[in-house]
């Protein structure tokens, strides 16, 4: 590994996971993202610093974490059964109080690995990889964040012939992103609205270096599409038939497009996090629910639905 190369956190290393791309596969979650989707599943990816998680129901309101705490970021207001208070603004990931809590309610979120102890994960493996037609996925957060760690843990994963697919919200620089594919067997490409204002007031960045970076990307690469379909955000008619005409547009088709109904598995993570999560209490989409949406894409391109397996 080249000394230059900046490594982002790692907050996990999955292993056995059939929803990132075909077969078994090994899911590499970089810590980090520029987007803010509110209905994010992984917020523990979005910011690219340590993070913590709380656990309120293995807390025992021993005072512990409030003692050790050098930047008084963390109060028990009272000894009667209340639970600790954390300033996240005060926090400097100093993570004494993760050391110090007897009974794991507070949880380091992040760790620095080396390329050497990344790649001996995602290989281990291999085996499944190989009967599967499975293999290794880049994610996040954000992989174009850190495109020169991507680009080296896909150059290396290639040297062990290894599959490697890079899960992306496609916003980053094209020139970091065209070195990544020569390297990567599939992108797994995120489109959430065709509106640039709306999807720049939503999750806080413009669709058009997306739009522009998928449109180069299909020249290079084999992509799967896969649109997050949210309540009150982009589940109407109009936004689905402006993504139909935009894919018809590209000069090769994308692979498929895989529509992903809204769930609400991260809302305990936003708790953990101390964070407020703007879908609480919102039912999961059903697939009768983005039924519309698929047959209006599949007029331009084979749509699924729900993160189905990619053959």
């Amino acid at each position: 590994m080249e000394p230059q190369i900046k490594m982002p956190l790692i907050t996990n290393i999955q292993r056995y996971s059939l929803d990132d791309g075909p077969g078994i596969r090994t899911v590499v979650f970089i810590k980090g993202c520029p987007l803010h989707c509110p209905w994010c599943h992984n917020p523990e990816n979005i910011s690219n610093k340590m993070g913590l998680y709380f656990h309120a129901d293995k807390c025992e309101r021993c005072g512990r974490c409030v003692a050790v705490c050098p930047e008084n970021a963390i109060t028990l207001l009272e000894f009667d059964g209340s639970l600790p208070q954390r300033d996240r603004d005060k926090c400097s990931q100093c993570m004494k109080c993760v050391l110090e809590c007897p009974t794991g309610a507070l949880e380091q979120v992040g760790e620095t690995l080396t390329m050497d102890d990344i790649l001996r994960e995602s290989v281990s493996d291999m085996p499944f990889y190989r009967k599967s037609g499975g293999g290794v996925t880049i994610s996040g957060g954000e992989p174009l964040l850190f495109p020169e760690f991507t680009l080296e843990l896909a150059r290396e994963l290639k040297k062990k012939y290894v599959h490697v697919a890079v899960e992306t919200s496609g916003f980053g620089d094209w020139e970091h992103l065209s070195k990544i594919a020569e390297y990567a067997d599939l992108f797994l490409f995120d489109l959430k609205h065709m509106n640039s204002l709306r999807h720049q007031a939503v999750v806080g960045v413009p669709n058009n270096i997306i739009h522009d970076n998928l449109r180069k990307l299909v020249n290079l690469n084999r992509v799967v599409v896969r649109v997050p379909v949210i309540p009150g955000f982009n589940n109407d008619n109009h936004n689905f038939n402006t993504m139909a005409e935009f894919l018809k547009s590209l000069n090769r088709p994308v692979a498929s497009v895989d529509l992903l109904p809204f769930h609400n598995f991260g809302e305990k993570k936003y708790r953990q996090l101390d964070k407020k999560y703007n879908y609480k209490g919102m039912p999961n989409m059903q697939k009768e629910e983005v039924t519309e949406f698929m047959e209006i894409l599949k007029g331009t391109v084979n749509t699924t639905i729900g993160g189905i397996t990619i053959q």
